[in-house]
């Protein structure tokens, strides 16, 4: 395995929304008075998407099918953390299974055993999809081939943007070959001569997504395609304000954006209409140059079931300073995914500051 790295101590993305930077970092606060184990609660309950405890029967239960060793997780704690795949007590190929994040340390209290740190629980049956992407990182991460998502199903759309809980899952992985580093019964019967950290981790996740008709996203090998990966800008107005640098991956099942503190994903249903901005920069010599390109998406919350008297919300999500090189690529990919679109021009003064 790569040497530990502390996540905190890594340097962050320079152009991070520093409201998002602020709320990560206050994830890691011991919680220690009736207020702050209130929130600390709600925290760790997140993924459990408004469903009693004791309809999510099995949860962390079962079998251990992998268990991984410390990893750099970016959401939903910025710190090191490992993860176990557990595979519930139902039937093979039950929902029963749940992915165990174990996060900040002490979280509880002070305790040299570990039985204070935070621990969260996924539900496999609350878990849309599992994507595999490459480190997008502009901080030299090595050793960390890969970044890991999971999207709870209750945080695509524009419930990922509109809402605080559930959070999308992100952690680094690394491009190694397998070895005692990997628990559990996938991580064990790992052959070292031809798996990989990357294969055992999918294998783990596809034998529980395929009880939802699922599997792993694996996008980790198309850094060539115009359309992974493409340095982007997120901003939304309303009815939440958002300004963040990242990457955006336009993949087969939807919009991926990760960014070191905020992470988006977008399926396609969820995107009722889309405008394609071709945006002129008035500094430039030859008027007729397009500067950039951005994607405006009309989001809906394709899966949003609230509480009785509330309902799903939308956004307009702007994936903006895309590079003018992938203009032909975004109108095939919309094409292709049938949403319908708008093409405009607009005039800025200086459009890298954004008027």
């Amino acid at each position: 395995m790569p040497p530990r790295k502390t996540a905190l101590k890594r340097k962050r993305d320079a152009n991070e929304d520093a409201n998002d930077a602020k709320f990560m970092e206050g994830i890691l606060k011991q919680r220690t008075d009736p207020a702050s184990k209130a929130a600390g609660h709600e925290w760790a309950r997140q993924y459990y998407q408004g469903v009693p405890i004791g309809k999510l029967s099995g949860m962390g239960c079962g079998l251990h099918i992998l268990g991984s060793p410390e990893v750099p997780f970016q959401s939903p704690f910025p710190c090191d953390g490992r993860f176990e795949i557990s595979s519930g007590t139902g039937p093979k190929g039950s929902d029963g299974g749940s992915i165990r994040l174990i996060g900040p340390k002490n979280y509880w209290g002070d305790s040299e055993e570990g039985i204070l740190d935070a621990i969260l629980l996924v539900p496999f049956r609350h878990v849309e999809q599992v994507i595999v992407i490459p480190n997008p990182s502009r901080v030299a991460e090595e050793d960390w081939a890969y970044r890991v998502i999971v999207v709870p199903t209750a945080a695509t759309g524009a419930s990922s943007i509109v809402r605080e809980y559930p959070q999308l899952v992100s952690f680094s992985w690394p491009d190694n070959i397998a070895d005692k580093g990997l628990a559990g019964q996938v991580g064990a019967a790992a052959d070292d001569k031809k798996d990989t950290y990357l294969s055992v981790l999918k294998r783990a996740f596809d034998a529980h997504l395929g009880a939802f008709h699922e599997k792993v996203i694996d996008v980790s090998d198309q850094t060539r395609s115009r359309l992974i990966g493409v340095p982007s800008n997120l901003s939304v107005d309303s009815p939440v304000q958002v300004r963040v640098q990242g990457h955006a991956f336009f993949l087969k099942t939807g919009i991926l954006f990760t960014s070191e503190s905020r992470l988006v994903y977008l399926p396609v249903e969820s995107i009722q209409k889309a405008m394609i901005v071709q945006a002129h920069d008035a500094k430039s010599k030859n008027k007729n140059d397009i500067a950039g390109v951005d994607v405006i998406c009309d989001v809906t919350e394709p899966y949003y079931k609230g509480r009785e008297g509330e309902t799903a919300q939308k956004a307009l999500i702007n994936l903006g300073h895309l590079e003018v090189g992938i203009l032909s690529h975004l109108k095939e990919y919309m094409k292709a995914h049938n949403i319908g679109i708008m093409m405009c021009q607009q005039h800025f003064y200086d459009y890298e500051r954004n008027f």
